[in-house]
């Protein structure tokens, strides 16, 4: 390998995603200020640059549906990011797509957005002028970064290629995962017995050929990959669905040949809702008025720390009750009937006092409730969102107790706010109900767990809804995405900084005990610089995004307008800092 010779004002973005993207874009306002001192030049470093990145790559399956509509994505700043730099477009994804036939409500393909990305950064670099601001794109993989914690840096490129530069900014995303115990336990077996499991991961890396010819597959997890595996799934077997209103799901499912039996379930048993079907214009977010801005902030200064169950769950539900009598619901502002509804079957996975219901009968009801669209559980949905991001705040601002984030947030309320608020489009809750309706799809119940059966030379299925027998099953599908940990990814430049000691695990402390936690996420200083194991803090690697996801939450959320989107005000941050690393901007310039 041979070192580039790029001029000494270079900086590096590794990742042209939204957030490569975005750093990009902000970049190129940089260098419109009066204080840019250019020429300065940024290498844009990414297998799938300038086609969206990995996860929104726009020569994916147009089956893969976003879960926002178009007018809930934006990749440039509006007012409430309180930008420092000029902004001179506002396009949004609704902007864009509009061409297209799509309403500002409606659900885009995931390989629309990636046209958008592109379009986004196309746009950038029409608007740069190369004698201040140079960007130049490397569709190759940056397998290392080296260099000192204060000096520059190297990005040794999968082509052989190093480039220099002052700074780096990382904006990896989601990364392959080696897989966990649990889901090696299964790979084994399958490789032992001739079955099939695939493990965690993006949708687009998954075969879903590899079901096909298969009698009966075990589907763990109903979140929004359990909905994208139903759509890849059943394009890759060639069926098709056709309206039927004869049928709950209001479609008809037409084999095309070698789908398998699915056997679905998961620990909660909470099946994603569909989101509401909101017509031509979204809502105006709802404003707390139990659970406010001001409640969170004296919450979280208690020296003891919060116990969510016991100090913000009561609010949650006042909030709600509240919100239902104003909204002319009074017969709903019980918490005998909001409990069945958020929580059909129980808390925390445990029995539920409720009388049984099955996780179809659940669907169809949110189903419907989502078509019509039911007023009442619009209003719910609105205080759910706005109650999901007290939550998070609390959590950001480290007011739980250690003992509390394990039990309550990451133990149930994480997925139980996903499932009432992250769901899918409607039209994916009526394909799956469509599966079902056709014989290939039934659901376990909560408590769903898998063993292997090394007798049978088969997996087996265990669930609520089973009546005590296991259904065998020869194929298991882990329907979610890997989680957030450092020890566990398989990218080359994450194992050449474990290597060297070059990254370590974070961990949080609650308020109140200061009892420390380690999670996945890689330790930062501040924001952004990543800490070896001897405490190196290196200032010129920049990371945003998922795999800082304990300094930075909410990084996987995409950028709305109107919500002062974390996403962009990282983005600028990070823009900034590459520019001064650069010699472009003075230290005390557009601060």
């Amino acid at each position: 390998m041979t070192a580039a010779t790029d001029p000494v004002r270079t900086v590096a973005v590794i990742g042209a995603g939204p957030r490569g993207t975005a750093i990009i874009e902000r970049l190129v306002a940089a260098s419109t200020s009066s204080d840019w001192q250019g020429p300065l030049t940024v290498h844009l470093i990414d297998p799938q640059v300038g086609r969206g990145g990995a996860v929104w790559r726009l020569d994916q399956s147009e089956v893969l549906l976003m879960n926002t509509t178009t007018c809930q994505t934006t990749m440039y700043p509006d007012e409430s990011c309180h930008a420092v730099l000029p902004t001179s477009r506002h396009e949004t994804l609704a902007d864009h797509l509009a061409g297209e036939g799509l309403a500002p409500t409606d659900f885009a393909s995931r390989a629309a957005h990636g046209r958008y990305l592109a379009h986004v950064l196309e746009t950038a670099r029409v608007d740069a002028d190369p004698a201040r601001l140079r960007i130049v794109e490397h569709a190759a993989e940056a397998v290392d970064v080296t260099g000192e914690g204060d000096g520059p840096q190297r990005v040794r490129l999968s082509d052989g290629r190093v480039l220099r530069a002052d700074a780096v900014a990382l904006a990896l995303g989601h990364l392959p995962t080696a897989l966990g115990p649990r889901s090696q336990q299964l790979a084994d077996a399958a490789e032992r017995h001739g079955l099939v499991h695939l493990g965690p991961a993006n949708p687009l890396e998954v075969d879903y050929t590899s079901l096909l010819g298969r009698e009966t597959v075990a589907v763990q997890g109903m979140g929004l990959n359990f909905y994208d595996a139903i759509g890849m799934l059943t394009a890759a077997a060639g069926g098709r669905f056709e309206p039927d209103t004869s049928a709950p799901s209001g479609l008809r499912y037409l084999p095309g040949g070698g789908e398998p039996r699915l056997v679905v379930g998961s620990r909660s048993g909470m099946v994603y809702r569909p989101k509401p079907d909101l017509g031509d214009q979204m809502p105006e977010p709802y404003l707390p008025e139990v659970l406010t801005g001001e409640r969170v902030l004296e919450l979280a200064v208690r020296a003891a720390g919060v116990d969510h169950e016991r100090e913000v769950m009561p609010l949650m539900f006042a909030e709600l009750r509240r919100a239902l009598r104003r909204g002319g619901f009074p017969e709903l502002a019980h918490d005998e009937v909001l409990l069945p509804l958020l929580f059909p079957f129980g808390r925390r996975g445990g029995e539920s006092p409720h009388p049984p219901r099955s996780t179809r009968e659940v669907l169809e009801e949110a189903l419907r409730a989502a078509a019509e669209p039911d007023p009442a559980w619009v209003l719910i949905y609105r205080v759910l969102i706005s109650l999901r991001i007290q939550v998070n705040r609390l959590t950001d601002l480290g007011a739980y107790t250690t003992e509390s984030v394990r039990q309550d947030i990451d133990g149930h309320l994480r997925n139980a706010f996903a499932s009432w608020a992250s769901g899918p489009p409607v039209l994916r809750a009526r394909q799956v109900l469509a599966l079902a309706e056709a014989g290939l799809l039934e659901f376990t119940g909560p408590r769903m767990h898998l063993d292997i059966d090394d007798e049978a030379g088969r997996f087996a299925v265990h669930g609520t809804e089973d009546e005590g027998e296991a259904i065998l099953c020869d194929g298991v599908l882990e329907a979610h995405l890997p989680p957030v940990d450092l020890p566990a990814y398989r990218s080359a430049l994450l194992g050449a900084w474990r290597e060297r000691g070059e990254a370590q695990k974070d961990s949080w402390a609650s308020r109140g005990t200061r009892r420390r936690m380690l999670t996945g996420s890689i330790a930062v200083d501040g924001l952004y610089a990543p800490i070896g194991v001897d405490g190196t803090v290196y200032e010129r690697r920049l990371l945003v995004g998922v795999p800082v996801s304990t300094a930075q939450p909410g990084s996987s959320i995409s950028a709305e307008p109107g919500t002062g989107a974390q996403l962009l005000r990282h983005a600028e941050a990070i823009a900034l800092r590459l520019a001064r690393a650069g010699g472009a901007l003075a230290d005390d310039m557009a601060r």
